[in-house]
């Protein structure tokens, strides 16, 4: 792996200004691979190219497409550039398409840049000025832009070459290096088999490393490939880094399955979107507004899918405004908060704009997400996971997704959340105060709950957890329930829980039908009626004795030695007292010998020999039951 910062640089500007020559006269590389590009001497598809600027920084170039036809491409080959050439021909000066390739250059925030004034030969010096004047005049529109070199070349006679090499070095000097230690995404802007290596995808490396022998994930189609082979510019390399165009030879997947649009991801966080919340940007060159409803295409990474624009109270946005949006997308799209996006018109197909992703598949009901949606693109990461996981509530955020949600490096937002005083639980993150609050809600629910079954004297931990669901994480409730047990806010009682100083509310009916129960089941002793009976002779509704019969066994009366059968506590302890007696000389007893001594029918006697069994009170063996602690 290269220890030298990746950088990219992009071409643009308007068809036949002369990015090819140019890029060749920088690198001695063609970068028209097809045959047709070279015939007609027109670009069509993406180039690349290894530009040597300074030892400390590996850069590349990326030719692109300047012909309106091939804007797609050139969307595609912009999608991860770090510094824009502008090339503009000085015999033709600014045209409308480098107007509108300086646009997209700001709306994907490429902030620094060289203007090259080409075919310098073909023009006096006095046209040669105004060109260079009129270009000026084009980069001071925009404050940023206003500092870029212009400098005139001729890839045809070398001239002004040298000085170009040195404004593109200074220009990417000051770039910082691009986090390593990052989720690997890569959008493939190529696709293409090679006998002996199989299929080869080229593109940017956005974030992230990835080596060989990785296993990545393909979006679309879900598929898995590993990672035979990588070159930058045609070198071999172990592992190779953001910043850097990178050719990665796969195993396991067909070229077909990873075309141009797809993503290469190393972690199975990433999903697709159908929406995104947007922080949009209308041009303001052109005199259309964009309207709610109204049907877009939308570019981000090297992929286009169509959309469907929604606005905040479905209020149009007129040209050089900004509002916040929904982008309804009529394919899945993978991407990750506070990524770029380049807005196009369905038709005539024309750049109105750019938005920024605040949020991936945000609720219908979005508009008062907006507060948390400028704290993910301005904010500091801190303020970033704060409003976010305040958003949340009590399902929080969910650590492993975070970096994709708020579109930062894992490691930074663990200190974001330290710093934020965001609370980890069950690999999500909740406000500080969200425990406090979800023990509120599990009082709440126990009290419902208690008012929806007055006879019972507790609740069950599994009805308190479906009362807080889907509104309340698990975890934060399994939480909230033991520091509530522990602070004596709730009690046990057995498996069930309740509040302090709970007891059953029986109507004087009931209180009489369960002294009534009780004392059936006891006269009955051994044998008493079975559940289903007990209905029909005491004429008793099954949800009512059922509530009684708990009662019963809650209160140490009765026990349950099936669903069906009950038997007074009193009475079973009668009886293994006397199977203690019965078994105490060692002898194994079989199930006739139990039969004579108790007295009892198959129907009773087996499922009180296997509860006795079930207490370890005796145990089975092939000969009869023993006393349990006996061999």
């Amino acid at each position: 792996m290269s220890d030298r910062r990746g950088i990219v640089i992009g071409t643009a500007g308007h068809v036949d200004h002369g990015k090819t020559a140019l890029v060749h006269a920088l690198t001695g590389v063609e970068t028209d691979r097809w045959l047709e590009e070279r015939r007609r001497g027109l670009t069509i598809d993406l180039g690349f190219a290894r530009l040597e600027l300074d030892p400390e920084i590996e850069t590349g170039i990326v030719d692109v497409p300047g012909h309106e036809d091939f804007l797609k491409n050139m969307l595609a080959g912009a999608t991860g550039i770090d510094v824009l050439l502008l090339v503009v021909a000085a015999d033709e000066g600014p045209m409308p398409q480098t107007r509108e390739h300086l646009a997209i250059a700001e709306l994907l925030d490429v902030r620094r840049g060289v203007v090259a004034l080409t075919k310098r030969d073909r023009v006096d010096e006095e046209w040669l000025e105004l060109a260079e004047e009129t270009t000026r005049e084009l980069l001071a529109e925009d404050p940023a832009r206003a500092s870029w070199d212009v400098v005139p070349v001729s890839a045809l006679t070398g001239e002004g070459i040298e000085d170009l090499r040195r404004a593109l070095c200074a220009s990417v000097s000051g770039l910082g290096r691009h986090a390593e230690d990052d989720l690997f995404r890569l959008p493939v802007d190529r696709s293409f088999s090679i006998r002996g290596t199989g299929t080869v995808v080229t593109g940017t490396v956005w974030s992230g490393s990835v080596g060989v022998g990785d296993t990545l994930g393909v979006v679309p189609g879900g598929a898995s490939a590993r990672v035979r082979g990588l070159q930058v510019h045609e070198d071999p390399r172990r592992r190779v880094t953001a910043g850097r165009r990178c050719a990665v030879a796969l195993v396991g997947v067909s070229s077909s399955a990873v075309a141009r649009g797809s993503v290469l991801v190393d972690n199975p966080e990433w999903n697709q979107s159908e929406r995104l919340g947007v922080r949009l940007r209308a041009l303001g060159a052109r005199d259309r507004p964009l309207e709610h409803g109204q049907r877009l295409r939308v570019y981000l990474g090297t992929r286009e899918v169509m959309a469907r624009l929604h606005t905040a109270d479905r209020a149009p946005i007129a040209p050089g405004q900004g509002a916040w949006a929904v982008l309804a997308l009529e394919s899945p799209l993978l991407a990750r908060a506070r990524d770029r996006a380049i807005l196009r018109f369905y038709s005539p197909v024309a750049t109105i704009g750019g938005g920024r992703v605040a949020e991936l598949d945000p609720p219908p009901d979005w508009a008062p997400r907006t507060a948390a949606w400028r704290s993910v693109l301005d904010g500091t990461p801190a303020e970033a996971v704060e409003s976010t996981v305040a958003l949340e509530g009590s399902l929080g955020l969910p650590v492993d997704t975070a970096p994709i949600r708020l579109g930062r490096r894992a490691a930074t937002l663990e200190r974001a959340a330290t710093e934020a005083d965001c609370r980890p639980i069950g690999g999500r993150w909740f406000a500080s105060g969200a425990t406090s609050e979800a023990m509120r809600a599990v009082e709440r629910a126990v009290a419902r709950l208690h008012e929806a079954d007055r006879r019972a004297a507790g609740v069950s931990k599994e009805a308190v957890r479906s009362a807080l669901a889907p509104a309340c994480d698990g975890a934060l409730a399994e939480t909230a329930l033991r520091q509530l047990l522990a602070d004596g806010r709730l009690v046990e009682k057995g498996p069930r829980l309740a509040l302090p100083g709970h007891t059953p509310r029986l109507t004087e009916a009931e209180q009489a039908a369960r002294a009534e129960l009780a004392a059936t089941i006891a006269e009955a002793g051994l044998q008493p009626p079975l559940v289903a009976e007990l209905g029909k002779q005491l004429r008793l509704a099954r949800p009512v004795l059922d509530d009684l019969l708990r009662l019963l066994q809650e209160a140490g009366t009765t026990k349950a030695v099936t669903p069906e059968f009950h038997i007074s506590v009193a009475a079973l302890d009668d009886l293994e007292a006397r199977v203690r007696e019965l078994l105490v000389d060692g002898v194994p007893a079989a199930p006739t010998r139990f039969r004579e001594v108790f007295a009892l029918s198959r129907k009773y006697l087996i499922p009180l020999l296997e509860y006795l069994d079930r207490e370890g009170v005796t145990r089975r063996t092939p000969e009869g039951r023993v006393l349990a602690g006996r061999r």
